[in-house]
């Protein structure tokens, strides 16, 4: 029943996430820590396993609004085409989540990406927006590495 009342609701507003739930086999929950198993299932497959592609395409909303200064406008396959490049270009890269925050509609990542094995590792701070199973809007803060830093507390 529960099942039958989300799909019904996903299909009213627009069906893509009752798309996305069929494609996945999975219910849609939109309880803040159904958000949350989202966006760390998404950033798991996306950026951890590097299967950036798979990831979008289960997760993200086509319509995903894109809030990072350094990916060009345009829709989800922008964002995808600049996670591959990364992916490619340093195929050693690796991305760990260290926490997450969630309230309301928005999940909060914290996590470490380390370019190459013994490489200084870079602070991310991820924002993103669910809505009906499905990330629409995504932000980002990204903390170089801190060598030369005066604080000695580590951002980990």
């Amino acid at each position: 029943m529960i099942r039958s009342i989300c799909a019904a609701t996903l299909m009213l507003s627009g069906g893509v996430a009752a798309a996305t739930e069929q494609k996945t086999g999975a219910v849609c929950d939109s309880s803040v820590e159904g958000s949350r198993k989202l966006v760390l299932a998404f950033y798991n497959e996306a950026l951890v396993e590097k299967r950036v592609r798979e990831g979008f395409e289960r997760y993200v909303s086509p319509n995903l609004v894109e809030h990072k200064p350094d990916v060009p406008a345009g829709d989800r396959s922008v964002v995808v085409d600049f996670l591959e490049g990364i992916v490619r270009e340093i195929p050693t890269a690796r991305w760990e989540i260290i926490r997450t925050i969630a309230e309301r509609d928005l999940v909060f990542l914290h996590a470490r990406f380390t370019p190459a094995p013994g490489a200084p590792p870079y602070a991310i701070a991820d924002v993103f927006r669910v809505e009906n199973c499905l990330i629409v809007e995504h932000w980002d803060v990204v903390g170089p590495p801190r060598e030369g830093m005066p604080n000695t507390n580590s951002r980990f």
